[in-house]
């Protein structure tokens, strides 16, 4: 089983992903659709991940962007 990423958007300001396993591109291909079926999002992109992945969440304080349009 291998590690595959469906990218979805689910409005025009928001997009999400479905982390999940499959065995290969036909099976991570049926996942995908039971998962765009159920939730109705529009499909980006579906891809392969054989040796994992990392994720990095950032956090920026609110104030931030008030400072940078004064700049």
């Amino acid at each position: 089983m291998t590690l595959w990423i469906l990218f979805c958007r689910m409005n025009a300001q928001a997009d999400t992903f479905f982390p999940f396993y499959a065995r290969d591109r036909e099976h991570a291909e049926s996942k995908a659709e039971e998962i765009l079926e159920k939730y109705g999002y529009g499909r980006l992109d579906l891809k392969e991940y054989p040796c994992g992945f990392r994720m990095i969440m950032t956090h920026y304080q609110a104030g931030l962007k008030r400072r940078l349009s004064i700049l």
